[in-house]
């Protein structure tokens, strides 16, 4: 397989003297079943990195320079991972620093991964074996740790241990499957994208322990503005992922406002407030099934064809009586506990208000999720549809 190592680099003209000969001779001919190749992928560099390169591609021809305009980290690797799926037929591409950040000497045991069936390899300095540097502050090691593991709980994936690295190799294949020309960032978020979008496909991701080292010369090119970038990356396609949830959750918003104020005048008329709960709570229900049924469903079209919208409507509220119950019974619960009012920092509050909100969150709309999938929209014909 040819194997393209792609190294971005600007102002890195003492790097690149040191990092291709120790590539050239000493790392890829450790590597005996692949075509090791190299791209280096300069935004015009002011320092002549350039020139270093074009010197080293006449003594060895697997040496390739791809110079362009400076629009981040995440531009340059895109711009030479085109370019080696292209014209170079990479079978697949690594992302590597020229820095010496990455150990050159950890190039073979991710091909080693590859060889093993991964599809997606990562260089990972949070499982065992791997490590970040002792120089670093500790606010430096804080965001490195905090960065990875906000995104796995964000993400919901507790599989990869190492979300921020930048040291990959991914088969082509796989990455041919991407819109690299629409990623959110083009600097250094761009790698929790593609991250991201390789799980989505499927791929056999396998981590690698790394120590990645202290830089040596130069400077740190991440900034602040590239911290909050990826905050903002891995929210947004968390909310992507989730975004028929997240308009469920807005529905359910709505719907919560409209039984606060129907079980508000239900109380202001001196009735029951377990009726009061009931009646507010079907409120909501006919509110969520209409906004649900034209938005946060829209795309089940051949399920509504399929189907009356009243007989759906009747289904739905069945359905859904589990949950009117559910909040019934912990308000009248509650109110035979603690009594019509409770004190809460000197001041009377309906008991019913107080319990409602938990109520809903912990048990109502995880149960109202469900049956609306599975029950009334049918969304799993959907994924199988998609299959």
């Amino acid at each position: 397989m040819k194997i393209v190592v792609i190294l971005p680099t600007y102002n890195e003209r003492e790097n690149i003297k040191e990092m291709l000969p120790l590539l050239e001779e000493k790392i890829f001919p450790q590597i005996k079943n692949h075509d090791m190749q190299i791209l280096v992928v300069d935004d015009n560099s002011p320092d002549g990195t350039s020139i270093e390169v074009r010197n080293f591609m006449k003594k060895w021809k697997n040496i390739d320079l791809l110079s362009g305009d400076k629009n981040g980290l995440g531009a340059a690797y895109v711009r030479g991972m085109k370019h080696a799926m292209g014209k170079m037929k990479a079978g697949a591409v690594m992302e590597f620093d020229s820095d010496f950040q990455h150990d050159p000497q950890d190039i073979p045991r991710l091909v080693d991964a590859l060889d093993l069936g991964a599809d997606y390899v990562i260089g990972s300095r949070y499982v065992k074996g791997g490590s970040i540097p002792k120089e670093w502050g500790i606010d430096r090691k804080f965001l490195s740790v905090f960065g990875s593991l906000f995104t796995r709980i964000v993400w919901l994936n507790f599989q990869i241990h190492d979300m921020t690295s930048g040291f990959k190799l991914t088969k082509t294949e796989f990455l041919k499957k991407i819109d690299l020309d629409n990623l959110i960032s083009n600097n250094f978020a761009y790698k929790m994208q593609i991250l991201h979008d390789v799980v989505k496909k499927e791929a056999k991701v396998v981590e690698v322990p790394i120590a990645f080292l202290e830089r040596e010369k130069g400077a740190s090119k991440i900034s602040k503005k590239d911290q909050f970038e990826s905050l903002y990356v891995v929210l947004r396609l968390a909310v992507y992922d989730h975004k028929r949830f997240v308009k469920f959750l807005i529905v359910g918003g709505t719907g919560f406002l409209i039984q606060y104020v129907v079980l508000y005048l239900s109380v202001s008329a001196n009735l029951e407030q377990f009726v009061g709960a009931g009646l507010s709570a079907e409120a909501a229900i006919l509110s969520n099934f209409f906004l649900n049924n034209i938005w946060t469903f829209n795309d089940t079209k051949e399920v509504k064809e399929k189907g009356n919208i009243f007989a759906r409507l009747i289904k739905f509220n069945t359905a859904s009586l589990g949950a009117i119950g559910i909040q019934t019974l912990s308000i009248y619960i509650a109110v035979k506990l603690l009594g019509e009012k409770i004190s809460i920092l000197g001041h009377a509050v309906h008991t019913s208000f107080i319990v409602l909100l938990p109520t809903i969150v912990l048990l109502v709309i995880p149960l109202n999720y469900f049956i609306y999938n599975k029950l009334i929209w049918k969304t799993q014909y959907l994924k199988k549809k998609q299959i």
